[in-house]
Parts: C-alpha cells; sequence; structure tokens
C-alpha cells in the first residue's frame, strides 16, 4: 500500500464517503487513487466545500475537503460561522505549497505562514511528510469526529513517492447554447419580508425543511412558526444555499426550502452555479429580493441597479424557475415546488419579534433528531 492509498484507507475507514475538492497539482497522485466507494465533490471555492460538507453532516454524513493551503486564508470566517460555531466535525486535507522544494514564490510567502495562521484561528492541525506520520491516522481521524471539530491535515509533497502532472482527462470547452429571455421589474411589491415568509411558513408540508439564510431571514422565520425542522443559519452569509443542496441531496424523502435573498447571492453567485450542477428534485430555493442589504440596514443591492437574478439563474440552466411579485403566484410556486422562486418584496425588517433564543448547537442537535 502506497502513502496515497493509506490516506484513502483512513478516510474510508471513518466511513468518509463524500470529499470536497479543489485542484492542485500537488495532490494529482493522490487524486489518481480515489477509491470507488468516495465520491469526489469538484467545487469552484473553498466555502463552497464547507457549506457542503456542513449540509452533509447536518444529515449525519461524513465528509472531508481536499484543497491547496492557499485556500485556508478563503475559510476563515466561514468556518468559524458553520463547523466551529455548531461543531460539526470535518478533516480538511491540504496540501502544504511553499514547504518543501517549493518553485513558486507566491507560494512560499504564504506556506511559511500556515501554521502561525492555523494557531490564530484556533484549528488543530497535524503535518504529514512520510509514512510514519500516517501510522494512526485512522484513530486520528476518528478523533476529529468523535470530538465534533475541524482538524486540518498538511501534506508535504514529501508524502506521495512521485508526482505526476496529470490524473484525468483533460477538461475542454464544451458550452450549451443558451437562449433565454426574462423578463424585468418595475413593480412596487405588496409583501415585506415577514409577509412573505408567512406565506412560505403556511405554504410548507409537515415534514418539509426549512433552511434559512443568516440574519433577519433566520429571526423571522423563527418568530413566525419555529420548528424543529427549522435550520437557522446563524453565520456565513452566501452558504446557506450552499448547505441546503447538500442537505436535500442526502435526505431525499424530506422537500428541501432555503429561504435565501438577493444580497446572498450576489456576494457569492457560485450557489447560483451549483443549483444548476447538482440539481436535486427535492430542493427549492427561495430569493427574497428586496434590492437592499437588509440586515445591514437596507442598503441598496445590485438588483436594485439592474441585475437580474432570475437571467442569470436561467442562463446556468435551471428552467424550473420563476418571478413574481404576485402573492398568489409565489404561493402556487411553492406548493408545486418550483426549483428557484424570484419573489419581489419590500425592503424593510419586522420590528416586533425577538431575536432566535437558541444557540447554535442547539439548533443543530434538534434538528438532526428531528430529520
Amino acid at each position: 500500500m502506497n502513502n496515497a492509498q493509506r490516506v484513502w484507507n483512513s478516510l474510508v475507514t471513518n466511513q468518509v464517503d463524500k470529499v470536497t475538492f479543489l485542484p492542485c497539482n500537488k495532490l494529482n497522485y493522490l487524486m489518481q487513487q480515489v477509491p470507488d466507494s468516495v465520491d469526489i465533490w469538484n467545487i469552484t471555492r473553498e466555502s463552497v466545500g464547507l457549506g457542503l460538507c456542513f449540509g452533509r453532516s447536518l444529515a449525519g454524513k461524513r465528509s472531508a475537503m481536499l484543497i491547496q493551503n492557499t485556500g485556508l486564508g478563503n475559510l476563515v470566517t466561514d468556518l468559524y460561522t458553520m463547523q466551529k460555531l455548531y461543531q460539526a466535525a470535518l478533516p480538511i486535507f491540504v496540501s502544504w505549497r511553499g514547504y518543501y522544494q517549493e518553485p513558486i514564490e507566491a507560494q512560499i510567502i504564504f506556506g511559511g505562514k500556515v501554521e502561525a495562521l492555523l494557531n490564530a484561528i484556533d484549528v488543530e492541525y497535524r503535518i504529514l511528510k512520510s509514512e510514519a506520520d500516517l501510522q494512526d491516522l485512522d484513530a486520528d481521524i476518528a478523533g476529529c469526529f468523535e470530538a465534533n471539530k475541524v482538524k486540518v491535515y498538511l501534506m508535504s509533497p514529501e508524502l506521495w513517492e512521485t508526482n505526476i502532472a496529470d490524473y484525468h482527462v483533460f477538461g475542454e470547452p464544451k458550452i450549451n447554447a443558451v437562449s433565454i429571455e426574462t423578463d424585468g421589474y418595475s413593480g412596487a411589491p405588496a409583501k415585506t419580508r415577514i409577509e412573505a415568509i408567512r406565506e412560505i411558513m403556511d405554504s410548507i408540508g409537515a415534514d418539509d425543511i426549512v433552511l434559512s439564510q443568516i440574519g433577519f431571514p433566520s429571526k423571522e422565520v423563527y418568530n413566525t412558526r419555529d420548528r424543529d425542522l427549522n435550520f437557522y443559519m446563524l453565520g456565513a452569509l452566501g452558504s446557506a444555499t450552499e448547505v441546503g443542496i447538500a442537505l436535500a441531496q442526502e435526505v431525499k424523502h424530506r422537500h428541501v426550502y432555503v429561504v435565501d435573498g438577493d444580497g446572498s447571492f450576489f456576494f457569492n453567485p457560485n450557489q447560483l452555479v451549483d443549483i444548476a450542477t447538482f440539481d436535486p428534485e427535492n430542493l427549492t430555493v427561495i430569493c427574497l429580493d428586496n434590492g437592499s442589504w437588509g440586515s445591514t440596514g437596507n442598503q441598496p443591492t445590485l438588483s436594485s441597479q439592474g441585475m437580474n437574478l432570475s437571467a442569470m439563474t436561467r442562463s446556468l440552466g435551471v428552467s424550473n424557475a420563476i418571478m413574481t411579485d404576485d402573492s398568489g403566484q409565489f404561493v402556487r410556486a411553492l406548493k408545486n415546488k418550483t426549483r428557484f422562486v424570484h419573489y419581489m418584496i419590500q425592503a424593510g425588517n419586522d420590528k416586533m419579534g425577538g431575536d432566535i433564543p437558541l444557540k447554535a448547537v442547539e439548533i443543530k442537535q434538534r434538528f438532526m433528531r428531528a430529520i
């Protein structure tokens, strides 16, 4: 057994069956050895991987991440407001660039600071340089899951017996033809967010899941109708839909409604890409578009300047979508389980309801018991 196989064997032994992956040429030898029992999810940015892994963890599934160490700098906020906040286990295997025989200056600058960064953000790590470092890797990963913690495994290029340039067929552009015509919007929305959320909560089934974006969306869902099958995001702006995608894929017997907003999609448009890429049949993403950053004081977003999220979504291949400001159409779209529901609402937040009194871990544990 070579070192790459030892790494994969340790993951499989710990029931890890999906790994989110962002390419690095120092990981090519490892990726050539992927076992048949592990599904690789190719991601477009590191925080997308965190959201997908977190969604799977809510369904009781085990995942891991494979990224380049420069990507650790892109993870800090999301890592703290998902995995660490909710105490969700995640082993992150990292190609340690800039540490050993590194020819690229930019990699050296960051690679020399990785340990200091991980110490500063209180994330445990382990250095893997040789076969000896892999001897108890099974037990180490098991401890990560048992303690519900994040742990980073820094893999030096020394770990691999050889390095290969490529491990799969080259990508090549094969782009679908796109011809869409999407209406614009210049009306006057009739509903506020809290009124739209009441319509959502009145339309869902008893066994349906509701997952809500951070800030006022989660607060207003809680104050409208708290239930065990609601999951409230308390951080990680731009991740709710990613979490919902992974959750829907793992809990196929329930329909998942994600209550999201225009600001979230402009902050992380990768979510729109992943709705089209993964396309779970049991997922409805609701974009409550008020043209505003509602939770920070209603400053205008790009939708107040003409940017059309429905057009973006349709151009990516999501045909099961609707844009409306009509309450009746909105409710019908929810009951029909439309994939992407773009609902125009008034800016403004509910002033009556209180804050969510539950701690993050309480929200997670209650939700996982319910599903």
